[in-house]
């Protein structure tokens, strides 16, 4: 270990670790060493070869209100790499006649509406960053209390909680019962006042691309890398992997959260795990016999599904692949399946394929499943974060040498990885200094 340079060692090799390798190096005052538990990094960035196309099976969506993450595709000198998203049209189907409407076809009740926008806008108006949420501004409540709430009811909050909810897990976010509204509402008002889905971006070449040059700029830099090797102890500032040790000064965790290392970074939580779950999914490319159609001769990108809690299975979203990249990938759609009885570990190929069958012969009966081209079993997909555990977390940063960074400590993002890597990072230089 180099006494004169600090050497700080990052648990995860996702986007925020990565993000917070770059930006330590970039000072030039610390030695860097990135322990991913993956063979690649990127976490859930993740973009897949087909058909010579590079298609994006995680986040890819870039929204302009993306500070952090527009300045560090500048640094990375990527940003011109960005392409306005297709304008298609992005269709719900959200009652059980399988209609397809566009968001401004959503009958929304008037004076409804007025209700829940008299109670929210003052709340919602003040800022609260994505990375850094204000934790006590909706009182603790999920999506679905606070939605009943503002409308005075203890029943469904009828179409405002379905297409909420359609939204939410049509992204692989957690259902509006389980995720807290102070993670989701600053999503919600970046959308309305700085721009919708309408102005996104991504990369056309696959969002990966991020990804790889982080890792490119991080080994230029001096910054090591160690894939496949996953952290299955803390001893003090010891990391465990298998039979190796690694010692380091400072130990920033920037992975999923983990129960058994979390009790040992925050010993102090007030529950034996922390308050922290995950979404899980499976991203499955198909080829169809030809392009589903939803009544409409327009094109569109993407069309959303309002969930049904009694399927084990369900498609929730589809993206038309050819509406983003390019006439390659015509007939070709990627799914978003959640599993709600089963976990990951336990799917096969064989049962992918039979759950992408099964799924699409449901939706679209008169097309033929030509070819499941790529898969993608996400164990932890979005976080389903508490108040309580974030607060705990925030409250640990920097103490013992510990420092904290990932998407689950705000409004899950690709802006907050971003950010919560880049301000670790400058926490970490600022206490070095």
């Amino acid at each position: 270990m180099n006494a004169i340079r600090p050497h700080i060692g990052i648990v995860g090799g996702g986007l925020a670790g990565l993000t917070a390798a770059y930006r330590l190096l970039q000072s030039g005052m610390v030695d860097v060493t990135v322990y991913e538990s993956m063979p690649t990094c990127g976490g859930r960035i993740q973009s897949r070869t087909i058909r010579s196309e590079h298609v994006d099976f995680g986040g890819f969506l870039i929204y302009p209100w993306y500070t952090e993450g527009h300045k560090l595709f500048t640094d990375l000198h990527i940003d011109t790499c960005l392409v306005q998203t297709p304008l298609d049209d992005i269709l719900y189907i959200l009652d059980e006649n399988d209609h397809a409407i566009t968001e401004d076809a959503v009958a929304f009740p008037p004076k409804e509406t007025v209700k829940i926008w008299t109670k929210s806008l003052l709340k919602i108006l003040q800022k609260s960053p994505l990375s850094e949420p204000d934790l006590d501004r909706f009182n603790g409540k999920t999506i679905s209390e606070y939605l009943r709430s503002a409308l005075d009811t203890q029943e469904h909050a009828g179409i405002y909680e379905t297409f909420f909810d359609t939204v939410s897990q049509g992204y692989c976010y957690g259902s509006v019962t389980e995720t807290k509204a102070a993670f989701m509402m600053p999503i919600v008002r970046q959308v309305k006042f700085h721009g919708d889905i309408r102005s996104t971006s991504f990369f056309p070449q696959g969002s990966a691309t991020v990804i790889d040059h982080l890792v490119k700029e991080i080994t230029a830099l001096g910054g090591t890398i160690q894939c496949s090797t996953p952290i299955t102890k803390i001893d003090g500032h010891t990391l465990q992997s298998h039979d190796h040790h690694f010692t380091h000064d400072t130990i920033l965790f920037a992975q999923n959260v983990s129960p058994d290392l979390y009790r040992t970074i925050l010993p102090d939580l007030p529950d034996v795990d922390p308050a922290c779950t995950y979404t899980q999914f499976l991203t499955v490319a198909v080829a169809l016999n030809a392009t589903p159609t939803f009544g409409t001769s327009k094109p569109w990108g993407a069309a959303f599904y309002a969930p049904d809690d009694s399927m084990p299975e369900q498609i929730l979203s589809v993206i038309n692949a050819s509406s983003l990249y390019g006439s390659a990938l015509a007939g070709c759609v990627v799914l978003n399946i959640v599993l709600r009885d089963r976990s990951p570990e336990s799917i096969t190929d064989e049962s992918i394929s039979a759950i992408a069958h099964r799924e699409l012969t449901r939706l679209f009966p008169t097309l033929i499943v030509e070819e499941i081209l790529e898969s993608v079993r996400w164990k932890n997909t979005m976080p389903i974060a508490q108040e309580s555990f974030v607060q705990s977390v925030r409250d640990a940063q920097g103490k013992n040498g510990y420092y904290f960074a990932g998407d689950f400590l705000g409004a899950p993002s690709i802006e907050t990885a971003i950010a919560t890597g880049s301000r670790a990072a400058e926490r970490i230089i600022a206490d070095h200094s």
